[in-house]
């Protein structure tokens, strides 16, 4: 079960990136650059380098980008098909917002000029096809082995300190056929099972 929970987590995830366009009218949005601190906090975020706490204050600071089309804490709304904003996120199921990173930056020993962040994961975005190669560099089950996904890797899990369940971080990679053509994500997904 949980196998399937986060395949479709991510997939959800991955289905927004690839349906987000490049409306003109987000092009003005993108143009305010984040600071330093706005693009290391991410970078610790998509490498699984931080805590859950961590990714849940950056959720709070955000959760309102999609209804107000504002950008916060260097992270800016994703434009619907139509170029507007979408209040329930309908159009790209799953993704909250982007940054768009004023230079290239290593991830993973890949350039990335874009990072996303989901309700349950922030990852980079690559141009290329190249979920194998980050797949063997991130060490991750590429056979789905021990109840854990294909394309994944546990890095942390504990059980939670208020509940009775498991907060999970984990490692992930995944080539999404996007028009026109495919890319590949990777980052950290969190959650609790």
């Amino acid at each position: 079960m949980i196998t399937r929970t986060l395949n479709k987590v991510l997939l959800l995830a991955c289905l927004g990136l690839a349906m987000a366009p490049t409306a003109p009218a987000a092009e003005s949005i993108r143009r305010a650059a984040p600071s330093q601190e706005d693009i290391d906090r991410a970078l610790a975020l998509v490498a699984c380098k931080v805590d859950r706490t961590a990714f849940r204050t950056l959720a709070n600071q955000v959760r309102g980008i999609a209804t107000s089309g504002k950008s916060s804490a260097g992270w800016q709304p994703i434009a619907g098909e139509d170029g507007g904003y979408s209040n329930a996120l309908g159009d790209m199921p799953g993704v909250v917002a982007e940054m768009q990173l004023p230079a290239p930056v290593l991830v993973f020993g890949h350039p990335s000029t874009r990072l996303v962040l989901s309700r349950s994961s922030v990852v980079a975005v690559f141009d290329a096809a190249l979920a194998a190669d980050l797949s063997k560099a991130l060490s991750l089950d590429t056979s789905g082995a021990q109840g854990v996904p294909a394309g994944m890797r546990v890095v942390r899990s504990a059980p939670e300190a208020h509940g009775d369940g498991i907060e999970v971080m984990a490692l992930v990679a995944q080539r999404i056929d996007a028009d026109p053509t495919p890319i590949t994500v990777a980052g950290c997904l969190y959650f609790t099972r």
